[in-house]
């Protein structure tokens, strides 16, 4: 069976095509044809941008930091993995207006979810911070009260004078 005569795409260049004569190559050449799109079809598809890991960790992280913020004693935690979702979902939607990647709706939900992290993380710091000098003032008061009476005790000559020392 003999292949007809006609150009073919070059085995060793596939963007130029070379005469084949029925019988042998020849040394004429051309650029190579572009593909021809059937009718009904589209032009060739475009890959699909990768999904977004970005935007599905700021998510993950917006949720956990929420979760630590909940307790004002674990808001640093909750501050920090907010910073990081913030971080990496400001990246996923930057990806996803670059069409590198998909999901521009996780990433901006992860966005805000970290946001709130990063806000009630503060909230939960400064709340733990002024209870700590709230105790710290108490414990004070405490103590100079205990030693007011101590004083009186010390200084009463009689029962009635120590009943009197509150």
């Amino acid at each position: 069976m003999n292949t007809p005569a006609g150009w073919y795409v070059d085995g060793n260049n596939l963007h130029i095509e070379r005469w084949w004569d029925g019988g042998q190559w020849t040394d004429q050449t051309r650029p190579a044809a572009a593909p021809a799109v059937s009718p009904g079809y589209g032009g060739p598809t475009q890959v699909n941008p990768e999904k977004n890991g970005l935007g599905l960790a700021s998510l993950i992280l917006g949720i956990v930091g929420l979760l630590f913020c909940l307790m004002p004693i674990t808001g640093f935690i909750g501050f920090i993995l907010g910073i990081i979702g913030l971080t990496l979902g400001l990246a996923g939607i930057s990806r996803c207006r670059k069409n590198k990647a998909t999901n521009k709706k996780t990433a901006i939900s992860g966005t805000i979810l970290s946001a709130l992290a990063v806000i009630f993380g503060i909230v939960g710091i400064v709340m733990f911070f002024t209870a700590v000098d709230q105790l710290g003032n108490d414990l004070d008061q405490i103590g100079n009260d205990m030693q007011d009476y101590s004083d009186c005790i010390s200084e009463a000559d009689n029962l009635d004078e120590m009943n009197q020392c509150e």
